[in-house]
């Protein structure tokens, strides 16, 4: 029998055998456990850190991309810490969102009820989504590593396409009230031609509203990044909105009353904001009547708010006025058409500027929406 066959080291005896390098972290392969296997059998990329053991379980799907992530176990957490810190920032990730990331993962790891929102991180060319879910028997989170590259590739590439198409859009429609304005001038001596003026002129403004409030629904990102803001006196903008409604709406009077103020917000989706509100009170005031549009302080907070004498809405649909294409099922508001979009976007839009909104109503006396400008 070929003894070398079967000891092949024997070869190497007398030599001395290089010594094995240690890892910086302490790392320690883990024996086969439960939650191992569970780790692995998720057909995404995931991971569980487990606090109190200092342990860290990987599957393939999430080392096939970033092959430091192995199953391991710690001396202490904050080699662990330590570990993931490097990881991040050594795959491009910015480490002030690193850090911020991790300091939120270590005030909620001993929490009654911990809970986060989903991280954003870019690693290398990648753009992940790390959702967390923490647990208590052990302590410790599951992490799932998604991918968002492409989707986040696409929705840049949907954006783009929409601000093209609102380009496209307005500028006809910026023509049309331009054109129809020089008309009605130069025919305010014939009532009924300046009457049909008048309704082309309104008609063409409620499909730019239209437009603005579709192009921004598509909009899925839509955050404070979006905004352009700049500081400005608001009562000369809604002075500029009653002065407008005075001449698209004879069968309401649109009253302001509010006190000085300057805000820092985008000019232009406040303009939308007030616009679908007031709009909104015409449409369901169909008797006519007063819109009354106040600004007033309530300790240190501006509040705007939008008040119509109309139909009112029915106290059971209040929790839903502002859910995406949901509108009004009663006798009143049956034969009003709309999109279900214009209060998503009033939401949407008070949203992003870190601002509330707030609708009060009673059924067939009126409707009330409170926009509150928080600092």
């Amino acid at each position: 029998m070929d003894r070398n066959r079967f000891y092949r080291s024997s070869a190497r005896h007398g030599r001395t055998r290089p010594k094995r390098a240690i890892p910086n972290y302490s790392a320690r392969r883990l024996p086969h456990s439960p939650i191992a296997s569970l780790i692995e059998e998720v057909q995404d990329a995931v991971c569980y850190i487990d606090f109190t053991r200092n342990r860290l379980y990987t599957n393939q799907p999430l080392r096939a991309f970033c092959p430091s992530l192995t199953t391991r176990r710690f001396n202490d957490f904050e080699t662990l810490s330590r570990f993931f810190h490097d990881v991040f920032e050594r795959n491009g990730a910015d480490p002030v969102a690193v850090t911020s990331f991790w300091e939120e993962l270590l005030d909620n790891r001993f929490g009654c009820c911990p809970s986060m929102e989903p991280h954003y991180f870019q690693l290398g060319d990648r753009t992940l989504q790390l959702i967390l879910n923490f647990t208590h028997t052990p302590r410790g989170v599951f992490i799932l590593w998604r991918d968002e590259t492409e989707a986040r590739r696409f929705e840049e590439q949907k954006d783009s396409f929409l601000a093209e198409l609102s380009h496209e859009f307005r500028s006809p429609l910026t023509a049309i009230s331009g054109y129809t304005e020089l008309l009605m001038y130069q025919h305010t001596d014939n009532e009924k031609t300046h009457g049909m003026l008048t309704l082309v002129k309104q008609e063409a403004e409620r499909l730019e509203r239209l437009v603005d409030n579709f192009l921004d629904y598509q909009r899925v990102n839509y955050s404070a990044e979006l905004l352009t803001l700049s500081t400005f006196a608001l009562k000369p903008v809604l002075e500029g909105i009653v002065a407008h409604y005075e001449t698209t709406s004879p069968n309401h009077q649109v009253v302001l009353s509010t006190c000085d103020a300057t805000i820092e917000a985008d000019q232009e989706k406040l303009l939308q904001l007030l616009h679908n509100l007031i709009g909104n009170a015409i449409k369901y005031s169909p008797k006519g009547g007063t819109i009354r549009i106040t600004g007033s302080m309530d300790d240190t907070t501006l509040v705007l708010s939008v008040r119509d004498p109309g139909i009112g809405i029915p106290p059971e649909s209040i929790p839903y006025i502002f859910d995406e294409y949901y509108r009004v099922d009663s006798d009143s508001h049956r034969p009003i058409k709309g999109t279900g979009l214009g209060l998503r976007i009033c939401k949407r839009i008070a949203e992003a500027h870190g601002w509330g909104i707030h609708a009060d109503s009673v059924y067939g006396e009126g409707t009330t929406f409170s926009i509150y400008l928080y600092d």
